[in-house]
């Protein structure tokens, strides 16, 4: 997750996300699927971040909508 910190702080915006599910009977594969822009050179980066308590208030923080 400190990736997607250090992109926020440089100016790359979290235009998407996604909830992934977990297959099975617990959540060990359940998670965020994060789109990240770089408003300036028009870069997007995909990032993959396990689910955590913090994760998702990270994300919250953001104001960005989960979809599913």
């Amino acid at each position: 997750m400190s990736n997607v910190i250090e992109a926020l702080n440089t100016g790359w915006t979290i235009s998407d996300v996604a909830t992934v599910l977990a297959h099975g009977q617990n959540d060990e594969g359940r998670g965020f699927l994060v789109r990240l822009m770089e408003p300036v050179n028009h870069l997007a980066r995909e990032v993959y971040l396990p689910y955590s308590p913090e994760t998702e208030a990270l994300l919250n923080q953001a104001s960005m909508p989960l979809a599913a």
